[in-house]
This record gives C-alpha cells, structure tokens and sequence, in this order.
C-alpha cells in the first residue's frame, strides 16, 4: 500500500511539474487583433526585458520567397507580450531585395543592431537606439554571405557571427556551422570565416554562453541539435557533438534560440500546426529549458495552451528555405 501511495505522488509530481513548465503557446494566438503569422524567432534580453526578432510569414504564402519584412515582440513577464508589429522593411532600402528570412540582433556601444538576410544568403544591417526601434541603415550594402545570421557579443565585447554556408559556398564541401569575428563597427567582418563543426547541418544555427562554455545549436534532419566548445570559434578541434534536443518536427524546418532571463532558461522555436497555419504560416513558442549537472541540455518537450488546437499542414513539405 505504501508503494503504491508513493507511486501515486511521484505521478502527482510530474503531473504538477509538466504543468508548471508548460507556456501559453503560441505567443500570438488567431484570435488576437493585430495577429500575425512570425517564424525563426530570435530572443534576446534587454534592459530586463525580453526581446523577440522573428521573420513574417505571409497569409496564403505557398513557399518562403514572399517573405520580406520583420516583426518584434517585447515582454517583462513573459506572460504579458507587446506586439510592436512590423517594424524593419528592409526592401526600402534600394540594395535589399528578395527572400528575407531568420534575422537577430544584437547590441553594442549606444546601438541595436538588426542583422537580416536578403537575396536568402546576403546579410544587411540596420541599426537604432531602441530594441524596439525605429531601425535606419547600417550599411548600403551586404557585409557578408551566410544563412540564418546569428551574432553572439561574447563578455569581453568581442562580437562574432555565426550561420551555415547551406546555399552558399564558402568553405568546406557540405553544409556546416561556420563562424567569424565581427569588427568594433559591428557591420565588417574581422578576418575569414572558419568551419566549426564536424557534422552537417541544413540551417538555423544560434549560439549563446553558460558557465563558460559555447553553446551551438541548428537545425539537422528534422530536429534541432547542439555542440559544445570550450571557445566561440572552435576550429581545431570542432565543436563536440552532443545530440538532439527536440521531437522529430515535420509542420516547420526546427528553428530556435535560447535565453537566460530571471535566472531561468527559455528555449524558443516554431510551428506550423497551429493558429490554422502550414508550413509557411508559422507561429513563435517558447518553453524552459533545463541542464544536467555535466552541462548537456535535457530534452526539451514542445507545450501548448490550455484549448489550443493543432492541425496537420495539407500541403506537401517541399521547398525549403
């Protein structure tokens, strides 16, 4: 009987601590006024906020290439959200054209600055005072070549840029995490790119920092996979492969970012099998994220609010950014 009553509490835990855990996802809902469809969502924290750079899927879109401007989203709480809207047009500017995909910011020195793809691979920038914006021109031109931009402003104010050289070919046969240091002015390139991992990746590549290790996540197959190294720029040896983090994810190309704010870790990500979307009408989400005491991540399950529905896309999964 007291086995029994025992097992019955470790199950009212885990109950109780799935629900605790769980967010209110989608952080746009359909049913919200000013709803739009973002993807790719970058997280940052500033100012003891949060901060969320996504892409903007057009209603009806059949594929990516209608994808052309950029949204931002602001919380305190993360329970409370702030729909700025789209706030950076980036075809404005007579130089960018073409598909506008994953984009992040990032800050330094009195500025904000807004690292956004265009033609798929080139990087533009924009800049402004506020995380929020209005954003101006950084630059008239691309800075560089890569997919998915991520910059990371390591401790010591040394910036660096991250991506994969999927649909561009800048380094080694195949398609790898690469990285490269940014100059002070935050829009040059300090020195060539180099190859930082030893395995393939399609796209999506992010990284952040914990108790002194690099963390270096991307999209691979299906699902979002991570490396580990000891430096930001890990070339000789490559940053060590640890595995995959999420479930098999075939309504959205895996997609994400993480952040620590409040003391707590949050791993952000898309979906396109809700808010009646597909797989280019995809919604921004977000759950805790956790670490094993050697510094791996634990398996992150995907959660839904309370009388959210999902659908299955119709639409066969096929051109992929």
């Amino acid at each position: 009987m007291k086995k029994f009553t025992f097992i019955l509490f470790l199950l009212g835990v885990i109950c109780i601590n799935h629900f605790l855990q769980a967010q209110d996802n989608p952080i746009l809902k359909k049913s919200d006024s000013n709803f739009l469809y973002i993807a790719d969502p970058s997280a940052e924290v500033f100012d003891n906020k949060v901060y969320i750079y996504c892409s903007h899927d057009q209603n009806e879109a059949t594929n990516y290439s209608s994808m052309q401007d950029y949204v931002v989203l602001e919380s305190s709480d993360l329970k409370t959200w702030t729909n700025h809207g789209v706030v950076l047009k980036p075809r404005a500017y007579s130089w960018a054209q073409g598909q506008m995909n994953a984009p992040d910011v990032a800050y330094k020195n009195g500025w904000y600055y807004f690292y956004f793809p265009y033609d798929k691979t080139h990087i533009g920038v924009a800049k402004s005072r506020n995380p929020e914006g209005p954003w101006e021109e950084a630059v008239t031109d691309k800075i560089t070549s890569i997919f998915d931009p991520t910059v990371f402003v390591d401790e010591d104010g040394q910036a660096y840029i991250y991506g994969s050289d999927t649909k561009i070919n800048i380094g080694d046969k195949g398609r790898h995490i690469m990285g490269a240091k940014l100059k002070e002015n935050m829009v040059e390139l300090d020195g060539p790119w180099h190859r930082l991992s030893e395995e393939t990746v399609a796209e999506a590549v992010h990284c952040f920092k914990r108790e002194g290790k690099y963390y270096f996540m991307a999209r691979k197959g299906w699902r979002t996979a991570y490396w580990m190294a000891d430096s930001p720029l890990p070339v000789a040896p490559y940053a060590d492969y640890k595995g995959f983090i999420t479930p098999h994810q075939v309504d959205a190309p895996a997609h994400m970012s993480a952040i620590e704010f409040n003391h707590q870790w949050y791993f952000f990500y898309q979906r396109g099998d809700v808010n009646e979307g597909t797989f280019w009408g995809r919604s921004a989400c977000f759950d805790k994220m956790y670490f094993n005491e050697d510094g791996s991540i634990v398996p992150i399950e995907y959660t839904l609010g309370e009388g959210v529905e999902t659908n299955v896309p119709v639409t066969p999964i096929k051109n992929i950014k």
